[in-house]
């Protein structure tokens, strides 16, 4: 007796679906987390202040030759691109957000790096012809798109070379902590995004077969104040009300831990290092 092969394409995109939509029912706004300044500069910061351990890990774990092009997709305040320009690689990125945007640039003025090729606009609305090919597409961490089958032939289609991809393996602590919280918050379970192991099937489906590495840090989220870390978690949760608030307050305090440089939540990631050559 045969059974159905799960389609992996679909759950992918269900997955994403279901937790897009639950953040809009509880009442995240139109812009995301990272269209707040507020929340890009904080991690800007951390870019510059923090050590650099996890970025330089992903960054040797690609081995990208000095000298080819590359193309970032969600790059986010610069956190792989900027450094690959310092190193000779010339870079295009895509993403979405103007703080975002103005983070990189923050970011590549004060490493000095060369002029960086930015596509304001979704992954999913960015034109080929205006992408261009590249020797390596990279996407770290910034795979939020539902229809994932179309997302992924583009990102092979642009790629001369490689294709990497980091994604979570288990859901990240703040995920993890949503668990927890977003059910006193929002009263129902909370969605997670789908993890690496439904994305290696997804590609294992169109045809790729993709290597895989598992990264685990026991680093938590660091913070310069308790007042910062209410802030992120009052944004991440959709905490809004003073009675949402005084729930993510009391969650925080038992959990915290203070360190030298301000304060840390505990926890663990796992992310999966996916990548394929053309």
């Amino acid at each position: 007796m045969c059974s159905e092969k799960p389609d992996y394409i679909r759950m992918w995109d269900e997955q994403m679906a279901r937790a897009f939509r639950q953040k809009r029912t509880a009442g995240e706004d139109n812009e995301t987390f990272w269209d707040n300044p507020v929340n890009v500069d904080r991690y800007v910061r951390r870019l510059k202040n923090d050590d650099r351990g996890r970025v330089q890990t992903q960054l040797d774990s690609m081995n990208i030759a000095s000298g080819s092009s590359v193309l970032d997709i969600g790059a986010g305040p610069g956190t792989l691109s900027v450094p690959l320009a310092l190193s000779g690689c010339p870079v295009t990125v895509v993403e979405p957000s103007s703080p975002m945007i103005e983070g990189i640039e923050t970011y590549r003025r004060l490493t000095d790096a060369p002029p960086i090729r930015i596509l304001h606009t979704t992954w999913e609305d960015a034109a080929p012809e205006e992408i261009g090919q590249h020797d390596v597409v990279i996407a770290s961490l910034s795979l939020m798109m539902e229809n994932i089958r179309d997302c992924i032939k583009k990102m092979d289609d642009c790629a001369e070379s490689a294709v990497h991809l980091f994604w979570f393996l288990i859901p990240p602590s703040l995920s993890r902590g949503n668990k927890e919280l977003w059910p006193l918050l929002h009263g129902e379970p909370y969605d997670y995004e789908p993890t690496a192991d439904i994305l290696w099937n997804v590609l294992f489906q169109l045809g790729i077969h993709a290597n895989l590495t598992v990264e685990s840090r026991t680093v938590g989220q660091a913070y310069t104040s308790v007042e910062e870390m209410h802030q992120d978690y009052y944004t991440r949760v959709l905490a809004k009300t003073d009675e949402q608030k005084s729930i993510v307050d009391r969650y925080l305090g038992e959990r915290m831990r203070k360190t030298d440089n301000g304060f840390v939540l505990p926890g663990i990631s796992k992310t999966a290092h996916i990548w394929w050559e053309k």
